[in-house]
């Protein structure tokens, strides 16, 4: 069989450009991410960071974060996170993560994420944009955990 496809985008950059548009459909005004979870190279979620269901979107009037930096009071924000909406949707639908599972995000998970992702028992996180990588509590995390982490290149 000839193969005229070597010119294919390789199955991360795939994956990680579907969770690029999916973080499109973020609500939230401060940053915009997507997620996107892979068992056995098929994708079974996606995910991105907005408030609930049924609920009224964060405007920049109406967000109680608009002026607290980055990372600060997360608490206060209505808004779920791309990762555990796309962990929801697979558990909402009946789809199983226990296997080889792969979860794409645009940005590198907070604490309460990545704990939420080892978890669940998710194998491999590859991101594309870092976020608190300096937190020493996310690094002895990881470092503990069976959880592969590849940046996007």
């Amino acid at each position: 069989m000839n193969d005229h496809n070597d010119n294919r985008i390789s199955k991360n950059e795939y994956f990680m450009k579907i969770a690029e548009i999916v973080s499109q459909r973020s609500t939230c005004i401060k940053r915009n991410v997507g997620a996107v979870l892979v068992k056995e190279n098929h994708i079974i979620s996606t995910g991105y960071n907005g408030a609930p269901p049924g609920f009224s979107h964060c405007t920049p009037e109406t967000c109680v974060r608009r002026n607290i930096k980055s990372g600060d009071k997360p608490e206060l924000c209505r808004g779920v996170h791309a990762e555990i909406n796309c962990i929801l949707q697979a558990a909402i639908h009946g789809t199983s993560i226990k296997g080889e599972t792969t979860l794409y995000c645009t940005t590198f998970p907070c604490m309460a994420c990545l704990k939420l992702i080892i978890s669940a028992g998710i194998d491999k996180l590859v991101y594309k944009e870092g976020y608190n990588m300096e937190n020493q509590v996310k690094e002895a995390l990881l470092n503990e955990s069976k959880l592969i982490v590849q940046k996007f290149e």
